[in-house]
């Protein structure tokens, strides 16, 4: 098992390629995420922590 330690709040994407996602919560080795579809609809699903990468975010309002 990975180092990674995942939490709410983390921007994350899965290993295989998609849409930018939030976890909101985890639950031993499955977070779930929510994200928007390129139409705003909000989407969640779990995940097996295995399944994800965090993602590093630039702050826009540094901008």
């Amino acid at each position: 098992m990975a180092d990674t330690q995942f939490k709410p709040g983390d921007i994350v994407s899965l290993r295989s390629g998609g849409p930018l996602m939030t976890i909101a919560m985890v639950d031993g080795q499955t977070a779930f995420c929510e994200w928007f579809r390129d139409d705003q609809e909000p989407q969640s699903r779990s995940f097996a922590l295995s399944s994800l990468r965090h993602v590093e975010q630039r702050n826009d309002a540094t901008q």
